[in-house]
């Protein structure tokens, strides 16, 4: 895979000079089916460039997930915003600490009618939205005996929280322990326990006008609540991409982030099954410390967990 590749260039290349320009933007995931049961994320290299790193990183995404199999059956129809803000602060030359609080809300939304245009343009069927009504929300989960599990709207409010401690592994490689807090008390919405992960994530500069990223992490997150019956509590995430400079401040990007599955039994596919997102956009440089950028998290494979389709804006800067 990708990720591994740009690890073992990173072992077997002669000491490379840095970029001139950091890499890719953090993706974590925000379908709730998957973001509950684990803390692992696409991160960048966070030693900031001065004493202090700050992020900040909007996604407004649509979720359509409509499954149902042997009397179970799983119905997701939302639009999803968080708001994440990460602060990461220099140690030394090789250690760092990082957190990052986050506001989300899931609501009915306004942009089902614009999606299906969309999905039309690419061609693309989707049967889920042609099923459901436009700009209704539910989150509901059937599982055994007929019993089924209703999550509301979620006001806009506090989500779960990350913190952690990072090293430096040379100029291009570090590795992440990383907490996931149960900050959130949304039903639908939070962990509700302690989560844990460790991250390896390597950065090749190697051309002048372009890098490779990859990561590869591990992660663990105890059964709790209703469905504790068919949660995984070990995972496994992998993502792969690269940055390319197109003039001194514009920049193209493009990520693959797979994760292994958040729940098993359950006979519903888009619980069982692995996520593949893949995020790409435009990114401008402000100056040498500062970049934004605007992107789009689409799903290729849409049986498992993945958004339908995210829309981001960020930007991050170091001082």
């Amino acid at each position: 895979m990708l990720s591994l590749l740009v690890l073992g260039v990173l072992v077997a290349h002669p000491p490379l000079p840095p970029p001139d320009f950091s890499g890719l933007p953090p993706w974590a995931p925000q379908n709730p089916i998957e973001a509950n049961r684990s803390v692992l994320f696409a991160p960048p290299l966070m030693m900031p460039r001065g004493d202090w790193g700050l992020t900040f990183a909007l996604d407004y995404s649509s979720a359509i997930e409509l499954y149902s199999s042997g009397g179970r059956g799983v119905t997701l129809d939302a639009e999803l915003g968080r708001f994440q803000v990460w602060l990461t602060r220099r140690i030394d030359d090789q250690w760092f600490v990082f957190g990052q609080v986050q506001i989300q809300g899931a609501y009915d939304g306004f942009m089902d009618r614009f999606l299906n245009w969309y999905h039309s343009l690419l061609g693309v069927p989707y049967i889920a939205r042609e099923l459901r009504p436009i700009n209704k929300y539910v989150y509901s989960v059937t599982y055994e005996r007929g019993r089924t599990i209703e999550y509301g709207p979620v006001d806009l409010g506090i989500g779960d929280s990350r913190i952690g401690v990072g090293r430096m592994l040379g100029n291009h490689a570090q590795v992440l322990l990383v907490l996931g807090l149960p900050t959130s008390t949304a039903p639908g919405y939070r962990a509700g326990t302690l989560q844990t992960g460790l991250i390896l994530m390597g950065e090749a500069p190697l051309l002048p006008f372009a890098t490779v990223s990859g990561s590869i992490g591990v992660g663990f997150t105890p059964k709790t609540g209703t469905l504790a019956a068919y949660e995984n509590t070990f995972f496994a995430s992998f993502s792969g991409g690269t940055r390319i400079r197109l003039s001194w401040r514009n920049f193209i990007y493009a990520n693959l982030f797979v994760q292994t599955p958040p729940f098993h039994d359950t006979a519903l596919r888009p619980m069982d099954l692995v996520d593949f997102s893949i995020d790409f956009g435009w990114m401008y440089r402000i100056d040498p410390r500062t970049e934004l950028w605007v992107g789009v998290v689409e799903d290729p494979f849409p049986d498992g967990p993945a958004l339908d389709v995210a829309f981001r804006f960020g930007i991050r800067t170091a001082f």
